[in-house]
């Protein structure tokens, strides 16, 4: 089942990430319809209206975060069944564990019970976070995204958290891989704060996108607006710059794991490429657009 993930990660970094590097080099109004739709993404395609089966709403990627949020918690009361030992869990914990973890779960685990749960909390704070944003702050305009973008959402977040699982020990108590040393509190701290960090701005980047196309709490515009103050001084898309920072900390939570780097691949490949695509658009949209501002990485990218 892991290599099935890991041959699903790579499938989707060539989809999501090189195949629209090629396809950008080249002259849209030239492409087939069929796949200028399955590759449009709100404002980088001009704005496109969703059309037919191949583009849905990018208002509908609330659905796979609320799908995310379910799953993640799932994953969650499935490692709890076997790490609470003797503790009165509901039985749904068990079955979470029987039919989520038990069928992906690897004989060898590659980091402790305590990596596992960190990073399986991480998901439920996030996933939590991001659906909250989407049905309740996020202002979405009737732009489209192509269907791939959509239906890799959920195959994202299944193969993300399947990629958990699988390499999690079977108990507390044994099963811990020799990696785990006495430094590990250290590294998760580390992870913890630095993804608390990421959590907050990222919060607050969706907060600001969002406020700027309202007045008195009503929406007023869809249009896209320069903004400045906190990590906009210095990039683009704060919001990418710290997705990439939340999966390098799940990547140091998981460290030892095989299948999190092809995670991250995907991640990181998609994050950078639309930044890049994004502030190129924001400075042909706005001619007094910041020169010192960068795409994704401050001072750098």
């Amino acid at each position: 089942m892991m290599d099935v993930v890991n041959v699903m990660f790579v499938g989707m970094t060539f989809v999501f990430v090189a195949v629209p590097l090629v396809l950008k080099s080249m002259d849209g109004t030239r492409l087939p319809v069929a796949v200028a739709r399955l590759y449009a993404y709100g404002k980088i395609t001009g704005g496109a209206k969703p059309s037919g089966v191949l583009s849905v709403p990018k208002r509908w990627y609330k659905h796979f975060y609320a799908f995310s949020l379910a799953l993640s918690l799932m994953a969650a009361l499935a490692l709890s069944d076997e790490y609470v030992a003797g503790a009165p869990w509901p039985s749904a914990a068990a079955l979470c564990r029987r039919w989520l973890w038990d069928p992906v779960r690897r004989p060898k685990s590659s980091y402790s019970s305590a990596a596992a749960s960190t990073a399986a909390g991480m998901f439920v704070l996030q996933c939590a976070r991001r659906t909250y944003e989407t049905y309740h702050v996020n202002v979405f305009s009737d732009t489209a995204v192509g269907l791939w973008y959509y239906a890799s959402g959920y195959m994202h977040y299944v193969g993300a958290i399947v990629t958990v699982l699988a390499e999690a020990p079977v108990a507390a108590t044994s099963g811990e891989p020799q990696s785990s040393s006495a430094w590990e509190p250290v590294r998760l701290a580390v992870a913890l704060l630095v993804f608390a960090w990421a959590y907050r701005e990222q919060w607050r980047a969706n907060v600001a996108l969002a406020e700027a196309r309202k007045r008195g709490g009503q929406v007023v515009t869809h249009e896209h607006i320069m903004l400045t103050g906190g990590l906009f001084d210095l990039v683009s898309s704060p919001q990418m710059l710290t997705e990439v920072v939340l999966y390098g900390a799940w990547y140091a939570v998981l460290w030892g794991g095989t299948g999190w780097k092809y995670v991250i691949a995907f991640v990181w490949g998609n994050q950078f490429e639309i930044a890049l695509i994004s502030h190129r658009w924001y400075q042909d949209k706005f001619p007094n657009y910041p020169r010192e501002r960068k795409a994704i990485i401050p001072y750098i990218l």
